[in-house]
C-alpha cells in the first residue's frame, strides 16, 4: 500500500513515511521520487484537535474524581490516556487523509 505524492502523482509513500510526514506546521517529508516535500492535510489537524480535547476532558474528570488515596491509579490512567491519544493520532495520519504540499517552506 503506497500513497500518492501531490507533486509528481506517483505512489511513493509507505504508511509509516506518511505518518511521519507531519502536518502543515512541519516542513514535511521529501518524496523519494521527485524530492519535493509533502505533509498530511487538514484532516490530520482536525483529528488531532478532537482527540486532544477528548483526552484533556478525560484527564480533568479523572483528576477531580479520584481522591488522594487513589493517586497511583489516577496517574496510571492519565498516562494511558495520553499514550492512547498519541497512538490514535499516529494511526490516523498513517492510514487516513491525503498528502498535500506543506505551507512552511525551506529557506
Amino acid at each position: 500500500m503506497k500513497y500518492i505524492c501531490p507533486h509528481c502523482g506517483e505512489k511513493a509513500f509507505s504508511p509509516l513515511q506518511k505518518a511521519l510526514a507531519g502536518s502543515y506546521r512541519s516542513m514535511g517529508k521529501p518524496c523519494p521520487n521527485c524530492g519535493k516535500r509533502c505533509c498530511n492535510g487538514m484532516a490530520s489537524i482536525y483529528f488531532d484537535s478532537i482527540v486532544s480535547v477528548i483526552a484533556f476532558v478525560l484527564i480533568m474528570i479523572i483528576y477531580f474524581q479520584f481522591d488522594a488515596s487513589q493517586k497511583t491509579q489516577s496517574s496510571i490512567l492519565i498516562v494511558i490516556i495520553i499514550a492512547v491519544s498519541f497512538v490514535l493520532s499516529f494511526l490516523f495520519r498513517m492510514f487516513f487523509g491525503k498528502l498535500v504540499e506543506p505551507i512552511r517552506r525551506m529557506q
